[in-house]
């Protein structure tokens, strides 16, 4: 039987969905499967994205559902814990980490379908060092890439990754979201250097503009220039991925950034929270040993 995970939003969150299903197909020994069903409607409020795992060097087949897989009602979740309802239908409860997926056992005859984000790397941190080896760029990186990663790897490199797009235009994204600020970075950079003062600092942004015009010590600043290719979020996250040291938004393209490297001399600074609700604790999203400012 079959493990399908419902694939939507950008690249991202696009991997926490994969790397969940991944792992539990792994667990359970069953073939994995991918609904991209959510890329072929237009969705308001939403900013549009493109399925990328292609992209990169993992192996998977697309789902041939003939209907749309419906959010599961309350009496479903539950009579389909004795009974061998089929699919058996998980949904995520949004920055909620459901240890249930890590354990349970579905009947024999039931196939699986996973429905949400899963924003938690205790789904899949079991399966790390294979998740290093597949989230990188299927093909080689363009010359434009190639220019920065031999920058990246020639000195004390550290990410930093703002993303303001649609967190500072799109409502909805604003609401939830939000732009850390200016003094999240300032203060981002000050940690950096007091780690190592030979640090070289990369870019990566979705305005560069407003980085250009608002980030201090510009004369440590490599700027990484994105190009108009569907793949660069790929070959950007792989970019991240070498650097050394990550000062990450609230945004799930550079947790994977920082979540992926293999630095000997790691230090990952995140926010200290994710989304405008004060009131979460996000113990399951950042790792511990990660900072928090």
């Amino acid at each position: 039987m079959n493990i399908t995970a419902q694939i939507q939003g950008g690249l991202g969150n696009q991997l926490f969905q994969y790397a969940t299903a991944k792992a539990l197909s792994i667990r359970l020994k069953r073939a994995l499967q991918l609904d991209i069903s959510w890329f072929g409607h237009h969705w308001e409020d939403v900013t549009p994205r493109h399925f990328l795992l292609p992209e990169l060097r993992i192996d998977y087949e697309l789902t041939n559902h003939s209907q749309t897989i419906q959010s599961p009602k309350r009496w479903r979740r539950i009579a389909q814990r004795f009974l061998p309802l089929n699919p058996y239908i998980l949904k995520d409860r949004p920055f909620r980490f459901n240890s249930d997926l890590n354990t349970f056992k579905p009947y024999t005859s039931q196939d699986i379908y996973l429905m949400g984000y899963w924003q938690s790397y205790h789904y899949f941190n079991a399966i790390r060092d294979l998740l290093i080896r597949e989230i990188r760029p299927a093909g080689a990186l363009s010359d434009h890439y190639q220019e920065y990663l031999e920058k990246i790897l020639s000195r004390p490199s550290a990410m930093v990754h703002i993303r303001r797009g649609d967190y500072v235009h799109l409502p909805f994204a604003a609401k939830i979201h939000g732009f850390l600020g200016l003094d999240y970075y300032q203060k981002g950079f000050d940690l950096l250097l007091a780690s190592d003062p030979d640090t070289h600092f990369f870019v990566f942004s979705d305005d560069l503009k407003w980085a250009k015009d608002h980030l201090p010590r510009q004369d440590n600043i490599c700027f990484v220039e994105s190009i108009g290719e569907k793949n660069a979020p790929v070959q950007e996250l792989f970019l991240m991925s070498q650097c050394q040291k990550h000062l990450i938004a609230n945004s799930s393209l550079s947790w994977w950034g920082a979540w992926l490297s293999n630095s000997k001399v790691p230090l990952v600074i995140a926010p200290k929270y994710w989304t405008t609700d004060r009131n979460k604790n996000w113990v399951n999203l950042l790792p511990q040993h990660w900072q928090k400012i």
